[in-house]
């Protein structure tokens, strides 16, 4: 069996039924669940090798994301544009805390590598342990406008972005809070990425705390 069918079976086997409950679709072709919650809406999607090869390696990996459209409507009915990015947070499972590998040989592996029968029950059941009691939780907690914010905020990055997501929940101190460890950064990585990313803050300050 190819690399790709060998995963996808046992995604479905694994998988299909416990978050069908939850109420998840599962997609063969782009190899995501998803379900909308509110207004958001949560997605885990497998991630392939590209070096998988049939009886060699069927290996895998898996993320998590929050999106949500509101943010582009609300992003374009406060700055006249909803060309925006509306994903709340995307995080690689290794970066989740609490997910857990396989050991495999006695070699902890980073990722899922189910090319060997005898291995693959344990390996499986290690995924689907991460995606029910880790990463469903890690979905629901950052499907949340505040809890989303602190999030950027704690990774020192997009805080234009969490300073919005206060915005939205009606919380302007917050906000005003998120901008200001913006500039913090700044201050601190005058030579950082994204210098755009400051004007963003400067924008933000200007129109809602002139």
């Amino acid at each position: 069996m190819k690399p790709r069918e060998l995963i996808i079976n046992s995604i479905e086997q694994t998988l299909v039924e416990p978050l069908s409950k939850l109420g998840f679709t599962f997609s063969k072709s782009t190899l995501t669940f998803k379900r909308k919650l509110k207004e958001f809406v949560q997605t885990i999607s497998f991630q392939l090798n590209r070096h998988n090869e049939e009886d060699t390696c069927a290996e895998f990996w898996t993320s998590y994301s929050v999106s949500s459209k509101e943010y582009s409507r609300w992003h374009k009915a406060e700055f006249g544009t909803g060309d925006t990015n509306d994903h709340l947070s995307t995080e690689m499972d290794w970066n989740i805390k609490g997910m857990t590998f396989p050991v495999i040989d006695d070699k902890q592996e980073l990722h899922f590598q189910i090319i060997a029968a005898s291995h693959r029950e344990k390996v499986l059941g290690i995924l689907k342990e991460n995606v029910i009691n880790i990463g469903i939780p890690y979905l629901d907690r950052l499907s949340d406008w505040e809890n989303a914010a602190h999030d950027l905020v704690d990774k020192d990055w997009f805080h234009d972005k969490a300073a919005d997501f206060f915005l939205i929940a009606s919380n302007k101190e917050k906000a005003r809070w998120a901008l200001q460890q913006g500039l913090d950064y700044w201050d601190r990585h005058p030579k950082a990425s994204f210098p755009e990313s400051k004007d963003e803050l400067h924008k933000r300050i200007v129109k809602y705390f002139s």
